[in-house]
């Protein structure tokens, strides 16, 4: 239980990062400008509801199956995952944080995008960087030894400040194989091979395969990793040092509609 939270708690901080990162690009929002953002995978919707605040018109999509539903923070709608429940020329920007490695049909949603998407408009994707898959082995293995640790030497402790809870046993033979063995982030590939599909090279093609143009490809400036073996103990601005010579874990790519 306290892992999970500390986990969130360290998604939340770089996901927001991230976010100002990637505001950067996308079009200016006044009374007389408004803009419309579809956000594909919105998660605990704390994206959406931020760049709300920021004046924008945002419609937030997710699975019903999302891992973080109920942690919901925003009114996210609900589909499929495929067919966006949208017209056709209706936004000013697509945006998607750390979602279409884990998206299947990646085929369909990007051809959902560039219909849906208005004239010159824009899509800005986070994507995980192949340095983060690559780094994400060995952290695998420091996030294995802490977990051992707190089974063995931690024990279950609730008071008004604190909360421990020993990990819990994995239930299957699947979650036994991904506790002692770093699998695949997203839908393709295994955990070696993900460094291809995580490239520049695949996702530039993948883009311009659905009538995009590469109009900025840029990347998030900190690091981090899949396993979060370290969690809140990293600030942020370690994480900028870290990138410098490790690599930054996301790339972003903003393509335009031609």
């Amino acid at each position: 239980m306290q892992q999970s939270k500390l986990h969130l708690q360290t998604l939340l901080l770089i996901r927001k990062y991230e976010l100002d990162i990637a505001l950067g690009y996308f079009p200016p929002v006044s009374e007389t400008q408004p803009c419309k953002v579809l956000e594909l995978g919105s998660g605990t919707g704390q994206q959406a509801q931020y760049l709300t605040e920021r004046g924008y018109n945002v419609l937030a999509l997710d699975l019903p199956s999302s891992s973080y539903r109920e942690a919901r923070v925003f009114d996210i709608q609900e589909y499929d995952g495929e067919n966006l429940p949208v017209n056709d020329n209706a936004f000013d920007v697509v945006f998607s944080s750390n979602v279409l490695e884990h998206v299947i049909n990646i085929d369909k949603v990007l051809l959902e995008t560039y219909r849906v998407l208005k004239s010159g408009g824009i899509a800005v994707h986070l994507v995980p960087s192949p340095s983060c898959r690559a780094w994400s082995i060995p952290a695998h293995y420091i996030w294995l030894f802490r977990r051992i640790y707190d089974h063995f030497f931690v024990s279950n402790k609730a008071t008004p400040e604190h909360i421990t809870q020993k990990p819990r046993t994995p239930q299957s033979s699947k979650e036994w194989l991904g506790t002692f063995f770093p699998l695949r982030h997203g839908e393709r590939g295994n955990t070696l091979t993900e460094m291809y599909y995580f490239s520049e090279r695949y996702w530039i093609r993948k883009f311009e395969e659905h009538g995009f143009k590469i109009k900025i490809l840029s990347n998030n400036g900190i690091f981090y990793t899949m396993a979060n073996a370290i969690g809140t103990m990293l600030p942020l601005r370690t994480r900028e040092k870290l990138a410098s010579f490790l690599g930054s874990s996301c790339n972003i790519y903003v393509i335009e509609k031609i």
